[in-house]
């Protein structure tokens, strides 16, 4: 009985490393990718998807800014932009101002229009 507990305690410890060690590799294989997609000379300003396997993608080199289309099998430059032209657009957020309705008010307002499963008036 004791034999069959250490083997089991044993198992354990060994499946616990087992999925520590794939936890520390698949960290290094996260950062080592990273970093390979850094540049010094480029950056991705703004990218919008706009369909399946197709992206819209605002790229900076230098100054100089370029509207790309990327597809699954090409990259098409579609325009070059001025810096002036690249106005951030506001995204449609809900207002932080606005307050929250109260619950109660809502379910009362709810309980006015429809009426209980169980009444059968």
């Amino acid at each position: 009985m004791l034999s069959g507990m250490l083997t089991a305690i044993g198992t354990l410890c060994i499946v616990a490393l087992i999925i520590y060690f794939s936890y520390v590799a698949a960290k290094l294989v996260a950062k080592g990718s990273f970093k390979s997609g850094r540049s010094q000379y480029m950056r991705i300003v703004d990218q919008m998807s706009v369909g399946q396997n197709r992206v819209v993608s605002v790229i900076q080199v230098g100054d100089r800014y370029f509207l790309l289309g990327i597809a699954e099998k090409e990259i098409d430059m579609l325009a070059e932009l001025e810096e002036e032209g690249l106005i951030p657009l506001l995204t449609e957020e809900p207002d932080a101002q606005a307050p929250m309705p109260d619950f109660k008010d809502l379910m009362n307002k709810l309980g006015g229009t429809r009426k209980h499963w169980n009444d059968k008036r």
